[in-house]
């Protein structure tokens, strides 16, 4: 279903972590670095992709300090406090941000101050040794979270056509990676065309490799430069900015119109690869006669692995939302990317909004820079020009899907490089870090209720069937204290159990992160009643969104707990201020109100003793006419618009 958008009724305190610039480094067991990564900032912390002098913690395993990785080197070099997950956990704990001391890793290290204005006592991690002096050319300005190296050992792979044996890609002394791949589509002229810079080096001898042509063909190319790196890096620039309009140093800035848009990669999505021993073939043999590893897990929570996590299915969603992973596959997408194609969207809504300025060219020109930012496959087929909100939305529904499946896709490639003896499925759900996800048993009282809310809350112009195969009793780790300490446990309550949908390839990203709100640089206009967490009273309303053509016939469905508070904000015609008028008036959701729905409501304690003072429908007396005057819907939505406003309930394996 349409997801996303908190607004907020009344400002609030700066956030516990607000000015910190936290990095991290090493495998932490039971979580990914993805996930770390959004609880800080979550809790207002900003996340730093290597450590600088800005840098205001470094969390770390033992492991990591006691290997002295190459960010632990850099932490005692700018004074950084290396402190273990502990002090993360009792900052959320506390919900404020707690003294170090206890939590330090480095001993003799003192806490950092908040935005890094004091200065820090150094910490007793060995010293960097000194590195050997390059000519430093240019220094790059700050860019987005996957451009520089975690690591000097990590391979950048070589473009393809490339016929330059044993080079490797240029990474300078400050981790910048000499990749550069650019995209200009234009559906004026009928096509998408690429171009791919790389500053090369094999010992002492440097090139820029250059390619360029339609998206999809090799094109033409060259080789530049005669050997120098002083020489290769100016071409490389000097061919970065005659395409782009920018300076490589700004790469990450607004790209210039009728130029190339600089893609941003992240080369490190999840994992810190630093100091990881490569697995040679000595390693090889000696796994050769390991027992494989049993799967610990219920039948049927690995069935429901084997379907969040099957590639084949990733494969059939960005083919269906013409999305081009052979240009930037999932595992280098990166978040930047992502947030520049929402606020390409927004662009072109406002204008497609505002008909009096939706100038054919403008309309093209900014769809245009949306297909070169995010990359699309249309082959040799004219690229569209995204003329109306119904094509607006189905480029954020590809974008929000792009985001959950990028966290699944770090949670496999994690689980790749994991040689803990663990079986596959075991790792992929504690990837998911649930604190309960409990098989019920097809006889009971529970599933029984659950199997027939969802077959008799169909609506009659919905042609769809259900086949249940299992259902979940399901709890996100976190998500029940996060209710219990927000404001929403103390209003007028109104609880409802409801359902949410959604693609099978996004549960990876909805099962760890939580059901989200569309981000700032999303289009408003893209969702109904503004950004929130949309949710319904008739099961095929959501199952509509699940897209199980996609999934092989099998679809994922959520039961979940919304405190709607009471009163809702009503209304029977769409409105994208929805969210903003809601809390304007001290409401905290949004009814949109259909001409037909549930005609009766009974205490969901029915299904689970836990659920007592949550209401669902009674569907012993079928739906009918709400006779509300002048609805346009034909069914209800609600609209949480605070992700603590929702816990996660039931998960449905369906057939449909």
């Amino acid at each position: 279903m349409p997801r996303k958008a908190a607004t907020k009724a009344t400002p609030q305190a700066a956030p516990p972590l607000d000015g910190c610039s936290v990095a991290t480094s090493g495998r932490f067991p039971g979580t990914s670095q993805s996930a770390l990564q959004s609880r800080l900032t979550s809790l207002g912390a900003t996340i730093a992709s290597s450590v600088t002098a800005n840098t205001t913690h470094l969390i770390a395993t033992e492991k990591d300090y006691e290997s002295n990785s190459t960010k632990t080197k850099a932490a005692a070099a700018h004074n950084v406090p290396v402190v273990t997950i502990e002090w993360l956990d009792e900052c959320e704990s506390k919900g404020s941000k707690v003294d170090e001391t206890q939590y330090l890793l480095s001993s003799g290290t003192a806490p950092a101050q908040k935005n890094g204005s004091n200065k820090r006592p150094a910490s007793t991690t060995p010293p960097a040794p000194s590195q050997e002096k390059k000519p430093k050319i240019k220094e790059d300005a700050k860019v987005g979270d996957g451009q520089n190296a975690k690591s000097k050992t990590i391979a950048i792979s070589i473009d393809e056509h490339c016929p330059l044996a044993n080079y490797q890609v240029y990474i300078d002394s400050n981790g910048t990676i000499y990749d550069a791949s650019l995209n200009q589509t234009n559906a004026g002229a009928n096509n998408s065309k690429l171009y791919k810079c790389q500053l090369l080096v094999n010992g002492t001898d440097y090139k820029t490799w250059t390619r360029w042509g339609r998206v999809g063909e090799r094109g033409q190319s060259a080789v530049l430069g005669s050997g120098s790196l002083l020489e290769a890096m100016r071409e490389f620039e000097k061919k970065f900015k005659d395409k782009s309009g920018l300076k490589w140093e700004n790469r990450s800035a607004e790209p210039k119109s009728g130029k190339y848009a600089y893609v941003e990669r992240s080369y490190n999505p999840d994992s810190d690869d630093e100091d990881e021993d490569d697995t040679g073939a000595g390693a090889d043999d000696e796994k050769k006669d390991v027992k494989p590893a049993e799967c610990t897990l219920d039948k049927p929570t690995q069935d429901l692995m084997k379907l969040i996590f099957n590639q084949d299915y990733f494969d059939a969603t960005m083919s269906a939302l013409n999305y081009d992973a052979n240009k930037l596959p999932l595992g280098k997408l990166s978040k930047g990317t992502i947030a520049r194609g929402f606020q390409a969207l927004k662009e072109l809504s406002v204008i497609l909004d505002n008909t009096d300025a939706a100038s054919r060219a403008e309309v093209e020109r900014l769809s245009n820079h949306y297909f070169s930012v995010i990359p699309h496959a249309f082959g040799r087929n004219r690229p569209p020009v995204i003329r109306d909100n119904d094509a607006l939305k189905k480029e954020i529904e590809l974008l929000e899907s792009l985001s959950d499946m990028k966290e699944t896709a770090a949670m496999l490639k994690s689980q790749l490089k994991d040689d803990s003896g663990i079986h596959k499925l075991d790792k992929q759900f504690q990837g998911l870090g649930m604190e309960e996800m409990t098989p019920l048993d097809h006889k009971s009282q529970e599933f029984v209720e659950i199997d027939q809310y969802l077959n008799c809350s169909k609506g009659k112009t919905h042609a769809v069937n259900y086949q249940v195969q299992d259902i979940f009793r399901i709890e996100r780790k976190g998500e029940f204290e996060r209710f219990d300490k927000s404001k929403f446990s103390k209003i007028s309550s109104n609880r409802r159990l409801l359902w949410h949908g959604s693609r099978v390839t996004n549960f990876g990203g909805i099962l760890s992160q939580g059901l989200r709100i569309a981000p700032p640089e999303a289009p408003v206009s893209g969702y109904m009643f503004g950004k929130g967490i949309y949710l319904a009273d008739m099961s095929s309303k959501s199952a509509n969104y699940c897209a199980s053509y996609n999934s092989g016939g099998t679809a994922l469905l959520l039961l979940c707990e919304a405190e709607l508070g009471n009163p809702m904000h009503q209304l029977t015609h769409a409105s994208y201020t929805a969210g903003e008028d809601a809390v304007k008036n001290g409401m905290y959701s949004t009814w949109g109100m259909g001409s037909t729905g549930p005609s009766k409501w009974k205490d969901a304690s029915c299904i689970n003793p836990a659920l007592k003072g949550c209401t669902m429908p009674d569907v012993s007396t079928p739906a009918g006419k709400t006779n509300v005057s002048g609805a346009t819907l034909l069914y209800n939505e609600y609209i949480a618009y605070d992700v603590a406003q929702v816990k996660l309930r039931y998960l449905l394996r369906v057939r449909m």
